[in-house]
């Protein structure tokens, strides 16, 4: 939004305010800008800083302030001293407006429009030049919207902790976080100036981890030191761009004493140094959740086949080869599974969960590659349908679930994909998983759908769903 800034021309004649009280005149031929925030909080002691400049002074010079909602009018007890010039015709500055000793002041509340305007007279402060109408006065103009709302969001820590220490598996991870100032408006038209700063802190005895943040996604990789020792304290305190907080912050990913656990390297590949994904690939590798191929590598970029997938999903709901059924469940005697296959028992456990389906006429098309659109399908089906059906020891009970794609409440982020089709049977979870944080597109208009998803973008994937902690 363009800043709602006016200069107003000089004019010949200065209008004086209709006031019982005698008025100084104002300085002849004064020039200058008045620039405040496009947005500023609410509440009773609310503040406002505004850059000013003036040019043509006489000496000594009184500069004042006056702020009125629009369409009111400014009052005497409204009016707080920029400066007083001395000795020089040239005056610049950063002035804080108080509206907590502005005595006659309305408190800013959300959703007004404040109109600031700067006053120079020659002898007297406040009190004695309160203009009538600033259009047609010997001042500069400012205007701020004020917005109100605190942010809203959810915050993720890496599975499986959920502990107030906020213990991780190896020593390097990720955060992630997702805020969004627009989220729940009462009214969708309300101002809302928008995401400010993440106010990221980290607590420890070590130096504070770089941090990656994004508009609205905070995507903060951290490797604890093998040094750590102690209380660390690692959290966020987001506010938007009008210098509103949540109100309830810091929100903490972690608040306890470093394990022996927390300080080990994760499991490592040969391919993966640098990648993209390598946090998310380490991570769940260490939890045992992912795995490598023989040589050491781990093939990021390589493909994932849907019976490979549906093996991933059934490891991370705590099963094993000695827990999986060995034949077909009801609904689940695809013909292109057999039970000498490999990952026959894997594909019926998905299926029987209700995680996975078949893609019609009977067939299950094991070795076919999942799509991006598909993956996040599945996801969906997992919390629409298959709560009931995660192991008491499953990795995702403790934390999945508290994503809902499906969900009619309003949208953290919103993305125009030109690839997803009303209609199509991936649109609803691909536009939900997208809002939430879970994945990510392809391009700012592209979510390609129907792109073979990498290991290492699943690992991803599966990493923020387990990670799907909690809300803020």
């Amino acid at each position: 939004m363009s800043k709602k800034v006016f200069t107003v021309l000089l004019l010949a004649v200065f209008v004086l305010a209709q006031f019982s009280i005698a008025s100084a005149a104002p300085v002849a031929g004064a020039e200058g800008t008045l620039v405040g925030p496009d947005f500023m909080p609410a509440g009773a002691t609310s503040t406002v800083d505004f850059d000013w400049t003036a040019t043509g002074l006489t000496n000594p010079t009184n500069i004042v302030m006056y702020a009125r909602i629009q369409g009111g009018t400014y009052a005497v007890d409204e009016c707080n001293l920029v400066a007083t010039i001395n000795g020089t015709s040239t005056g610049s500055g950063t002035f804080t407006y108080d509206f907590s000793v502005s005595a006659n002041a309305a408190t800013p509340a959300d959703g007004d429009y404040w109109e600031f305007t700067l006053v120079f007279d020659s002898t007297d402060t406040c009190g004695v030049s309160a203009p009538a109408n600033p259009a047609v006065a010997d001042n500069f103009l400012a205007s701020s919207y004020v917005d109100g709302t605190a942010l809203e969001g959810i915050l993720a820590i890496p599975h499986p902790d959920f502990t107030a220490a906020g213990d991780v598996a190896c020593n390097t991870f990720e955060y992630w976080a997702l805020a969004s100032d627009s989220f729940g408006l009462a009214v969708p038209t309300d101002p809302y100036s928008g995401f400010g700063s993440w106010n990221a802190q980290t607590t420890g005895t070590f130096a504070p981890a770089p941090i990656g943040a994004e508009d609205e996604l905070l995507e903060w990789q951290i490797t604890l030191p093998a040094t750590a020792s102690g209380l660390w304290q690692i959290s966020i305190d987001p506010e938007d761009a009008a210098g509103n907080l949540t109100g309830a912050g810091p929100y903490y990913f972690r608040n306890g004493a470093v394990s022996a656990d927390e300080v080990e390297d994760c499991v490592d590949f040969t391919d993966v140094a640098g990648h993209e994904n390598e946090v998310h690939i380490r991570y769940l590798a260490d939890l045992g959740l992912i795995s490598g191929f023989a040589d050491g590598s781990f093939g990021p970029d390589n493909t994932l086949t849907r019976a490979e997938a549906a093996t991933l999903i059934e490891i991370s709901n705590g099963y094993d080869t000695t827990t999986l059924p060995t034949s077909a469940p009801a609904g689940c005697d695809f013909t292109d599974v057999a039970a000498s296959d490999w990952f026959a028992g894997w594909v019926w456990q998905a299926c029987d969960d209700g995680f996975m389906n078949g893609v019609g006429g009977g067939l299950f098309d094991p070795n076919n590659l999942l799509t991006r659109g598909q993956i996040v399908t599945i996801f969906n089906n997992i919390y629409e349908n298959g709560l009931a059906n995660l192991l008491p020891g499953s990795h995702m009970s403790a934390g999945f679930g508290l994503i809902a794609f499906s969900d009619a409440s309003p949208e953290f982020r919103t993305a125009a994909w030109t690839d997803v089709s009303l209609g199509a049977y991936y649109a609803e979870p691909v536009v939900e998983a997208y809002s939430w944080g879970i994945v990510d597109g392809t391009s700012e208009t592209t979510f390609s759908p129907d792109q073979a998803m990498t290991r290492g973008e699943f690992a991803k994937t599966l990493y923020r769903i387990l990670a799907s902690y909690g809300g803020f």
